[in-house]
């Protein structure tokens, strides 16, 4: 019985080591792709809430739009190069970051991420959120099989990049180094509140119960030993 107590507890310590030190999971799919998030709001815009998400400029140029305009913004691959028929999207400029505040803590992320720039020529796309510092590039997704060429046409310099196994954050910032960052994000459909417990969460409660278990035998070995 002891034996199984100690082997029980040392899974439940098992786990929880790997869950505290489990990294976030990128995960990439080719596009072309189509978000609607953005269609609501116009061309030309920088600061409103929109389900549920803050957008804010906090510096250089960053705002909606529509379309693809010659050497300063292109439309990520589906989402039509018409300014007038084309589908809303975010465009940070070089040197300009936009944020996104969420009303409530989530723990993934799903953007469809245009004309990645991997840093070719001086040219870098950077998302980071704020959650133990994590930070994610076009280098980064570069390495993951992405092609950070900046194309406006290639599938694989336009993908839908999906983040899981963040720990709760609120807040996000775009960036660019150079030439425009654009993107699409696909709204969350549940948020932290009423979640099931991360990977963390079942481990505590492993070996609080493999604890309560120990407790239980000590207990009842006293009293057997009481008895003799």
């Amino acid at each position: 019985m002891r034996k199984t107590l100690l082997m029980t507890t040392g899974l439940a310590w098992l786990a929880l080591t790997a869950a505290v030190s489990a990294a976030p999971v990128v995960t990439l799919t080719p596009g072309p792709d189509d978000p609607l998030y953005f269609e609501p709001e116009a061309a030309g815009q920088d600061d409103f809430t929109l389900g549920g998400i803050t957008w804010n400029d906090v510096s250089g140029t960053a705002d909606t739009e529509k379309g693809s305009l010659t050497d300063i913004y292109a439309a990520p691959l589906g989402m039509g190069t018409s300014q007038t028929t084309g589908t809303t999207y975010m465009a940070v400029e070089g040197g300009g970051t936009e944020t996104a505040t969420f009303a409530t803590a989530q723990t993934s992320l799903t953007l469809y991420w245009g004309s990645i720039d991997g840093g070719e020529g001086g040219n870098l796309n950077t998302l980071s959120i704020s959650v133990d510092g994590f930070t994610l590039t076009g280098a980064d997704l570069v390495a993951l099989g992405a092609s950070g060429s900046g194309s406006q046409t290639d599938p694989n310099s336009n993908e839908l990049v999906t983040i899981s196994g963040l720990k709760p954050f609120t807040e996000v910032s775009f960036s660019s180094t150079k030439d425009a960052f654009e993107f699409s994000i696909v709204p969350p459909t549940t948020t932290t509140t009423g979640a099931t417990p991360e990977p963390g969460t079942w481990a505590m409660m492993m070996l609080g119960f493999a604890g309560l278990g120990y407790a239980a035998f000590r207990r009842n070995t006293k009293g057997r030993a009481l008895a003799i």
